[in-house]
C-alpha cells in the first residue's frame, strides 16, 4: 500500500498499543473495501512486525451472492498464502429466535465465529476494519437511540482475546483509492444500498443531509467521538474497579451490592448496572440511558420485591441488595416427564435430578431427608410438569384446597423463583407434590400405608434453591413417619 496510508496505520497501531511484534492475529475479511485493505495493510506490516496472520470469512446466510463472496477470499488467501477459516450461519434464524434486529443479529453471530476462529489459531488479536465514517455512524446511532454515548475503542478485550480497529483514522474513501491504485479488488455488498437498515439511511440521507450545514461535520463528529472514547475508557476502567465491591456472580443471578453502588459517582453507577446487566446475560445493546436511570432510580427507592424489566433481564430489589436474573432462565419451563417408579429421571428445563424407588412401610427410613408419598394413594403414571394457573392441591395439614399460585405467595416464595417450581401430578391430574415445599394430604402416608414411593430430588448447583429438596423436621425436631415431606426446606 502507499506509504501515506501504510504509516498512519502504524503510527495508530504504536500509538494505541493496538499489537505487539509476534502477535498472532485474525484478521475480519468480508471482502469489502474497507476490510481488504485492512488485510493488505496487515500483510505489508508483518515482516516488520513480525506477525502471523490469519483470515476469516463468515457467510451470514442472508445473501445468495455470499458464495462469491466466500470464493474471492479464498482466492485472496491463497494468493498471499494466508490461513482461512470460513463458516456460514443462520443470522435470520438467530435474530428471530433471539428477537433482535438483522444487524444485531449478524453482529453476534459475526463475533461468536471470529472469537472460535482465534481459538483455533491460537490468536490473541482480532483486527475489524472499521474506519472512521463507522465511528461517526455509530456515534449518531446511538445518540438517536438514547443509547450507551461512547466512542468506539480503537482496542477492546473481548472474551479473552482483543479486538483492534487499526483504520480508525482512515476515511473509506480514503481506502478506496488507494485500493484503485494498487489494483487491489474488493465485492461490494447490495445490502450497503438497502434503506431499511437504519445505518445505511444514516450513511446515504442523514450525514449528507448535516454536511449541507456544516461541510466538516464528519470530521467533527469524528473529533467528538475520539474524546468520547478517551472519556469512556477512563471511566469504563474505574467502573472495572469498582464492580469487585459491588457485582457477584452466580451460575443463575448476577448480585449487587445496593449501599456500594449508591456510594460510586452516577456516571460509574451506569456502568456497574450495564457491566451487571451484560453478566447476567441481557443485552447490552438495547440498553438505552433511560433504562440505566430507571435501573439506578429503582436501586435509590425500591422496596424488597419491586422489580424491573431491562432488555433481556429482570432487576429485583432484595434485602440488602439488588438481583438481576435473565428472562430466558425465568420462562416457564414447557413440557411433561414421567418419573418412574424405580430409577433416577434428569429434567434439563428445570435443571432438577429425580431419584424415585418404591418401598414396603417398613423398609422406609424416615430421617433419610427424602419425601414419601404413599404409593397406594396416587394413581401412577406420575408427571413432573411447570405449575400453571388454577392448579389447585390440598397442602399438607390443611383441610381445604388452596391454588398452587397462593400456596407459594404465602409461603414466600421469590416470585421470579415461582414459575420454575414444577408440580408432581398422578394420573388421576391430582397434584401430590408441590416439589420442594409441601405434599398433598391426599398423598400423604398414614399408619395404614403399605406402599411408600421414595422420592428425592436435587437442583442442580448454582440454582438459587436447596441442593436438594425433601423433608423438614416437625415440631419438636423429631422426624415422623406421617409427615414426611410436610414442609419446605428450600
Amino acid at each position: 500500500m502507499a506509504d501515506t496510508i501504510l504509516e498512519r496505520v502504524e503510527a495508530a497501531l504504536h500509538r494505541r498499543t493496538l499489537l505487539r511484534p509476534g502477535d498472532r492475529v485474525v484478521v475480519a475479511t468480508s471482502g469489502g473495501a474497507d476490510s481488504v485493505a485492512l488485510l493488505a495493510c496487515l500483510r505489508d506490516l508483518a515482516p516488520r512486525w513480525a506477525l502471523t496472520l490469519a483470515v476469516a470469512h463468515l457467510d451470514h446466510g442472508l445473501r445468495r451472492e455470499a458464495v462469491i463472496d466466500a470464493r474471492f477470499i479464498a482466492a485472496l488467501a491463497s494468493a498471499w498464502h494466508l490461513p482461512l477459516y470460513l463458516e456460514s450461519a443462520d443470522a435470520a434464524g438467530y435474530a428471530r429466535t433471539h428477537h433482535l434486529s438483522i444487524e444485531a443479529a449478524a453482529r453476534q453471530v459475526r463475533y461468536a465465529f471470529l472469537g472460535r476462529a482465534a481459538q483455533r489459531w491460537g490468536a490473541g488479536v482480532i483486527a475489524v476494519g472499521h474506519t472512521a465514517d463507522d465511528q461517526v455512524e455509530t456515534l449518531l446511532l446511538r445518540l438517536l437511540r438514547g443509547g450507551h454515548p461512547g466512542g468506539m475503542w480503537a482496542r477492546r478485550p473481548r472474551g479473552g482475546v482483543v479486538i483492534i480497529r487499526p483504520l480508525l483514522d482512515l476515511w473509506r474513501g480514503e481506502l478506496r483509492a488507494e485500493l484503485i491504485r494498487r489494483g487491489l479488488p474488493w465485492r461490494e455488498d447490495p445490502s450497503n444500498q438497502d434503506l431499511r437498515h437504519s445505518r445505511n439511511s444514516l450513511r446515504h440521507d442523514l450525514i449528507p443531509a448535516l454536511a449541507g450545514y456544516m461541510p466538516d461535520v464528519q470530521k467533527r463528529l469524528k473529533q467528538t467521538a475520539d474524546a468520547l472514547a478517551v472519556d469512556d475508557e477512563a471511566l469504563d476502567a474505574l467502573a472495572a474497579w469498582a464492580a469487585h465491591a459491588v457485582i457477584a456472580v452466580a451460575p443463575e443471578a448476577v448480585t449487587m451490592d445496593r449501599r456500594r453502588l449508591l456510594e460510586q459517582s452516577e456516571a460509574i453507577r451506569w456502568r456497574l448496572l450495564r457491566r451487571a446487566v451484560g453478566m447476567a446475560g441481557g443485552n447490552i445493546g438495547r440498553l438505552r440511558i433511560v433504562h440505566l436511570e430507571e435501573g439506578v432510580r429503582l436501586a435509590e427507592q425500591g422496596r424488597p420485591g419491586q422489580r424491573l424489566s431491562l432488555p433481556g433481564v429482570v432487576l429485583e430489589v432484595r434485602e440488602g441488595g439488588l438481583l438481576l436474573q435473565s428472562l430466558a432462565r425465568l420462562e416457564r419451563p414447557t413440557g411433561e416427564h414421567v418419573v418412574p417408579e424405580r430409577g433416577r429421571l434428569e429434567v434439563a428445563p428445570f435443571g432438577l435430578v429425580m431419584e424415585s424407588e418404591l418401598l414396603t412401610a417398613s423398609e422406609a427410613d424416615v430421617s433419610d431427608g427424602a419425601t414419601y408419598l404413599d404409593a397406594d394413594r396416587v394413581r401412577p403414571p406420575l408427571t413432573l410438569r411447570a405449575w400453571r394457573q388454577g392448579d389447585r392441591f390440598r397442602p399438607l395439614g390443611m383441610r381445604g384446597k388452596k391454588t398452587v399460585g397462593d400456596f407459594l405467595t404465602d409461603e414466600k416464595v421469590p416470585r421470579l423463583r415461582r414459575p420454575r417450581i414444577p408440580v408432581l401430578e398422578d394420573g388421576d391430574g391430582a397434584i401430590v407434590w408441590v416439589v420442594g415445599w409441601r405434599v398433598a394430604e391426599d398423598a400423604r402416608i398414614t399408619p395404614e400405608t403399605r406402599r411408600v414411593l421414595r422420592l428425592r430430588a436435587w437442583w442442580r448447583a448454582g440454582d438459587d434453591s436447596a441442593e436438594a429438596v425433601g423433608v423438614s423436621p416437625t415440631p419438636g425436631g423429631t422426624k415422623s413417619l406421617y409427615s414426611v415431606g410436610g414442609g419446605s426446606s428450600c
